[in-house]
């Protein structure tokens, strides 16, 4: 009997190694390294313009706080920015209709000859953050000055996200100048307010369409970047394209309890402020379900023919690695966020005196949603882990359930990774979660497929510049990026189909 099991154990480990070489090996290798299409494309006069753009100082302010002089230049900005795209790309603004929405975003509308074909949305925003107090002297160049020094376009909004609204407009307007008439209608929108929200810009823009009838074959927004260097293993460059976003809700946790004298108290964790440290306890004691699926799943089985044979084991099999990977992800913040919703106490407050003790204590705790839970099944998870009569758990305004995942086998995102893989050989492309959020959620009723990616390059030093100090944009990037947008729009000609 003991033989037979051994046998039997032997055999399936033996069956197990085949799959798993098989399935290894049935992944392509990576492909080597080439030059792109840019060669009609004039990399500086694309970084020439993105220095301009960056002149205008269009920073959104919370309004509640900001200064009167400083919305009224930001707004100006915005205006003059607004007509200095028109002037800067007069080809295109012949071609295109322009709106303006909100005050100040714009939607541009470039008509196609086929009106059986559903539009594509181009997105991307006019405002950028402001320069956090004290660090202006950390700036190698003024953070509004564009300038061009080093290779590189330097300001706030080359990354975030003025550099690719450039490299579109720059692209609509050279095919413009050639007489290229786009089959299917190209829309262009310019929130003015992403970094708020988007609740004046974007959102109107897409209850505007929505109130139009609009049906939108695919939308692309920011969200992914060209990687160097930020995917471990991985030697290559990637393309990361966002597929899905998580949501947002936050919850008031609010511990009830007998005020009194503090000569006289209950036990600790009777009182208002001991319940509360209690039920925030017990909501990181009681974390969400982990799982590799979905877009993250994705992610991993294309990055696998660019990773050595051992990791490229792990990720082609996943159906028996998991495990390791999940643990591997939850090392790091930015890897566990992918795998689950998250779970952060942002806000505390409680008592007003050092001898007196509060009625009540209360906390905000933000989650970010996965796309497998939602904000429902969120509070009735915190509710069953404080499990405590004395504290409440509620809601609060602006909850913001994960987007569905777009269709990674669909028509858009094909003619989209083909626009990549022919602007940027030697580049692979995968599928990701973003973990914040972005405007195109504005646009998810009247579209069913959103790609959260713009052609910018970015390394592992460049993520501290993201809405931090020394933003930039390298000079040959820019014209990447034109040619990048060109291609994509010249592909949608020949794209014929409507995605899935």
């Amino acid at each position: 009997m003991l033989k037979r099991i051994l046998l039997g154990s032997g055999a399936i480990i033996a069956i197990v190694i085949i799959v798993v070489a098989v399935r290894t090996l049935m992944v392509p290798e990576a492909v080597p390294a080439g030059e792109g299409k840019a060669a009609s494309v004039n990399p500086e006069r694309a970084a020439r313009h993105l220095a301009e753009a960056i002149r205008f100082p269009t920073v959104s302010y919370q309004e509640e706080s900001a200064k009167p002089d400083d919305l009224q230049r930001s707004h100006m900005a915005m205006t003059d920015f607004r007509d200095w795209l028109g002037a800067t790309y007069p080809d295109f603004s012949k071609a295109a209709t322009r709106e303006i929405v909100g005050g100040y975003s714009l939607l541009y509308t470039w008509a196609g000859t086929d009106p059986s074909l559903d539009p594509v949305l181009l997105m991307s925003h006019l405002d950028v953050v402001p320069i956090a107090p004290g660090t202006q002297s950390q700036w190698e160049e003024a953070p509004f000055s564009g300038a061009i020094s080093g290779g590189y376009v330097w300001g706030r909004g080359t990354i975030d996200t003025k550099g690719s609204l450039v490299a579109m407009m720059e692209a609509a307007d050279m095919l413009a100048a050639k007489g290229f008439a786009p089959a299917r209608t190209i829309m262009f929108a310019f929130g003015h307010d992403e970094e708020l929200g988007g609740d004046d810009g974007n959102a109107a823009i897409a209850a505007l369409l929505q109130a139009r009838g609009v049906k939108l074959a695919w939308v692309a927004d920011e969200g992914g970047v060209i990687g160097e260097g930020l995917m471990p293993g991985v030697d290559g460059p990637v393309a990361m394209i966002g597929v899905a976003e998580k949501g947002s809700v936050s919850l008031a946790i609010t511990a009830h309890a007998k005020g009194g004298h503090s000569s006289m108290p209950p036990a600790a964790d009777e009182t208002a402020i001991g319940r509360l440290a209690r039920a925030i306890g017990r909501i990181g004691d009681a974390p969400f379900e982990s799982k590799v699926d979905g877009a993250t799943r994705r992610m991993f089985e294309s990055l696998a023919p660019g990773v050595p044979f051992m990791q490229r084991m792990v990720y082609a099999n996943l159906w028996l690695f998991e495990p390791v990977v999940r643990a591997i992800m939850g090392k790091s913040q930015s890897g566990a966020a992918q795998l689950h919703t998250t779970i952060a106490p942002t806000i505390i407050s409680g008592g007003v005196k050092e001898n007196v003790l509060p009625p009540d204590a209360y906390a905000v705790v933000n989650f970010r949603i996965h796309p497998r839970d939602t904000g429902g099944s969120v509070i009735a998870h915190v509710r069953e882990a404080v499990d405590d009569p004395e504290v409440s758990v509620e809601a609060m305004p602006g909850t913001r359930e994960a987007s569905k995942v777009s269709n990674i086998d669909g028509e858009g995102y094909r003619v989209l990774t083909q626009a990549i893989r022919e602007s940027f050989p030697a580049t692979l492309i995968a599928p990701y979660l973003v973990v914040g959020g972005t405007d195109s959620r504005h646009y998810l009723p009247i579209t069913d497929n959103v790609f959260r990616f713009i052609p910018i390059r970015m390394g592992a030093d460049d993520m501290a510049r993201f809405h931090g100090t020394n933003e930039r944009v390298s000079v040959e990037n820019m014209g990447e990026a034109v040619a990048f947008y060109i291609k994509l729009m010249e592909m949608l000609n020949r794209d014929g189909e409507t995605p899935e």
